[in-house]
């Protein structure tokens, strides 16, 4: 049987402190990717400087910051092969990724598959809070039809792609996963499946103002576009207050004062976001 080609893409917006070991992470696969494409998304740092490096990846610029939903249309527009393979900035792979994730697309039915992503600085209780509360995976078993495939790792037919009419550019930094996901079910031609076994790493390290930029971006654009309003900024504040709430009483229970300290200010910090959002808009 011939070896089956697939592309990869990888969106990097300022990823200077990740970009060189997720590319790295790429050629140690038993199965080589046949095509590296990373799109850098306007980048202020020195991430194109890293890619330039790499003489076998093509580089897709930006001229403005468009992104995430832009930058993984342009990847995939680009790309050379039907499989189109795709990680964030800050992932890593383990070695048998690919190889496990196209046993599973090569199945009758599947359009698309996502791995499973842990966190791998779990000795910052920030990554350790936001594991607990924010993973991006569904457990230890295998699932057919899982609610979505995370963003963060996936594998792909093109074809499929090109019938949804790509990722709705309206999601800039988060969210695009679930509105992707939600629209290969409604085309009713082919299953999502999520596999345990084709594991990544995610290398993100937050403090805590970065945590809770990304709660905030994770709820106020995660699942659909909506635009700011008295009404939305009432309903996304008392449904974080629920959220602290159930955290602060389990963690009561196990005398986690870590915990509820990170659960009482991401929700302050939630509403002073929300809010200068609406201010602006």
């Amino acid at each position: 049987m011939m070896q089956q080609k697939v592309s990869i893409h990888i969106p990097a917006f300022n990823a200077e402190r990740t970009i060189e070991e997720c590319i790295n992470s790429l050629f140690h696969q038993t199965i080589p990717f046949d095509e590296i494409i990373v799109v850098n998304d306007f980048s202020s740092d020195k991430t194109l400087e890293i890619l330039k490096k790499y003489k076998t990846i093509k580089i897709i610029n930006n001229k403005m910051n468009m992104g995430l939903s832009y930058s993984r249309n342009q990847a995939i527009k680009n790309s050379r092969n039907e499989i189109i393979a795709s990680i964030d900035a800050d992932v890593i792979l383990e070695d048998q990724w690919l190889e496990k994730m196209l046993f599973y697309l090569n199945k009758d039915g599947i359009s698309m598959c996502g791995g499973k992503l842990e966190e791998k600085l779990i000795n910052n209780k920030f990554n350790l809070w936001r594991a607990k509360y924010y993973s991006q995976n569904w457990g230890n078993q295998d699932k057919l039809n899982p609610n979505f495939l995370f963003g963060c790792n996936t594998l792909q037919k093109k074809s499929i792609w090109q019938e949804i009419g790509g990722y709705d550019e309206n999601f800039k930094t988060n969210g695009e996963d679930i509105d992707y996901s939600n629209k290969i079910k409604n085309l009713n031609k082919g299953n999502l499946f999520y596999s345990a076994n084709a594991k990544c790493f995610h290398l993100q390290n937050d403090n805590l103002e970065s945590l809770s930029n990304r709660v905030w971006r994770y709820h106020a654009f995660g699942y659909k576009i909506k635009e700011p309003s008295v009404k939305r900024l009432i309903k996304l504040s008392i449904k974080q207050f629920k959220f602290m709430i159930n955290r602060t009483l389990l963690n009561l229970i196990k005398f986690n004062l870590n915990n509820i300290y990170i659960s009482a200010f991401i929700f302050i910090k939630f509403i002073e976001l929300e809010y200068k959002y609406f201010k602006k808009k």
